[in-house]
């Protein structure tokens, strides 16, 4: 398996396709890089996908509670990008790896190519709305209680995400496929507490996000109940280089819920943008 060993921490990660080199930054955090691939493979053909666990997560090495920080994981990518002999590289972000991807482009904005965010967010100041959003789809009562009661355990987190799979897509998908989707991922709860506290304590984008000058494209799920398009309508307005795309079928995961649209969308940006 590779491994870079970097900052005192050894990070998994694994290469396909070729063209522009780029970062794959999976989200939780407490999961890893698996639910990403070979689910976005397809666009090997015009990016050299480079995903990998982050410290504390996955095949990487584990650590304490207190060595995860954003500012570790961020010292971390950008190692793993000096590591592959890459002298600018761009980012693809889902979720709360799109919060790193945001705060790794404002303090290395030398380093990163293009940005990719996919179903994020630059803040967690918007409880209101999700709590709205869950009263929409009035959820059934094993999922209101699981997004209530937050995992103890890393057995627990598959469990979990079973029982609020039904938030995380699109009211018209099947849920069931988040079972295959993270069928080969090691969760750890460690690391998804962590992320939590990062995302509601440290972690506000917002008032910065006119420093970003690189290309950025912003994609999200219609009926995305965590990080909305209201969301990311934010980090469109606030980032001058930068398009949103609306996926109208998906929640959090328009990869696997619309993958042509999204595939096909992702291609013409990078394109279009060079």
């Amino acid at each position: 398996m590779p491994t870079a060993h970097v900052n005192g921490t050894e990070l998994f990660y694994q290469e396909h396709g070729d063209g522009i080199p780029c970062l794959v930054m999976h989200g939780g955090l407490g999961m890893d890089h698996t639910y990403l691939q070979p689910t976005l493979d397809p666009l090997g053909d015009c990016l050299r996908l480079v995903y990998y666990d982050h410290r504390g997560n996955g095949r990487s090495a584990r650590h304490s509670k207190s060595d995860l920080s954003l500012g570790q994981w961020i010292a971390d990518a950008d190692a793993l990008r000096s590591h592959l002999g890459v002298e600018r590289i761009a980012v693809l972000g889902h979720s709360f790896g799109g919060c790193i991807g945001l705060e790794y482009a404002l303090g290395s904005p030398s380093r990163v190519s293009h940005l990719i965010l996919v179903d994020t967010a630059p803040a967690l100041n918007y409880w209101g709305e999700v709590d709205v959003n869950i009263a929409e789809r009035d959820p059934s009562e094993a999922a209101r209680t699981a997004w209530q009661s937050p995992p103890t355990d890393d057995a627990g987190m598959g469990r979990w995400l079973a029982d609020v799979g039904e938030l995380c897509v699109h009211p018209q998908s099947d849920p069931a496929f988040l079972a295959n989707l993270m069928s080969r991922t090691i969760f750890d709860h460690v690391a998804w507490a962590r992320s939590v506290e990062v995302f509601n304590q440290d972690y506000n984008v917002t008032a910065r996000l006119g420093e970003i000058s690189v290309p950025t494209l912003i994609l999200v799920g219609r009926k995305d109940f965590v990080c909305p398009p209201s969301q990311a309508a934010i980090i469109q307005d606030g980032i001058v280089d930068s398009e949103m795309a609306v996926f109208e079928g998906s929640g959090h995961f328009p990869f696997v819920e619309e993958p042509d649209a999204f595939f096909s969308t992702v291609r013409a940006w990078l394109e279009k943008v060079g």
